[in-house]
């Protein structure tokens, strides 16, 4: 048990420090252009996969449907991303950024280029290599974790669910 406390106490530091550094970091520049940096990682995809429906779009930035449809809505309403029914099944949309999608992507990508040449100013012995590895390595440990860790319902959904079903 103490190990798992040491755990949780480094993912907290570890969060507070970096991961929540970097998230404003990034909603400063996207906001900026009156976008989530959420939203922004919708318009990198669109933009790079051009042609995409809202279910690969979904799977591509590994959200729900229904999160990433909430999160298009307001790029539809504000004229970056624009649908077109396929000609042979009216019910899928292709998503496609607009001219004004288009420059809000490549000015936010501008943006964290320039960003990220600060990271250059760091004084370290890590080589760019070196940064990418343990990112990569990171990551992939980061996603054996949260398929093996425990799922757990929030209470009151599963108290519901319970009642519904005569438990």
């Amino acid at each position: 048990m103490q190990n798992e406390d040491r755990v949780f106490e480094t993912f907290l530091r570890q969060y507070r420090g970096i991961f929540r550094v970097l998230i404003n970091a990034a909603e400063q520049i996207t906001s900026q252009y009156a976008v989530s940096f959420e939203q922004y990682l919708l318009l990198k995809q669109i933009h790079e996969q051009r042609n995409i429906t809202l279910s690969e779009l979904a799977d591509s930035t590994r959200t729900t449907r229904s999160a990433a449809a909430r999160k298009l809505r307001a790029l539809l309403l504000d004229g970056f991303v624009e649908q077109e029914a396929k000609l042979d099944d009216r019910r899928v949309k292709y998503l496609r950024l607009t001219d004004k999608g288009t420059d809000v992507e490549h000015d936010i990508r501008q943006a964290f280029l320039q960003s990220a040449q600060t990271w250059e100013q760091i004084p370290t012995s890590l080589t760019p290599a070196d940064i990418t590895s343990f990112f990569t390595q990171y990551q992939q440990s980061i996603a054996v974790w949260d398929r093996n860790r425990p799922k757990f319902q929030r209470p009151v959904l599963r108290a519901k669910k319970n009642e519904l079903s005569g438990h």
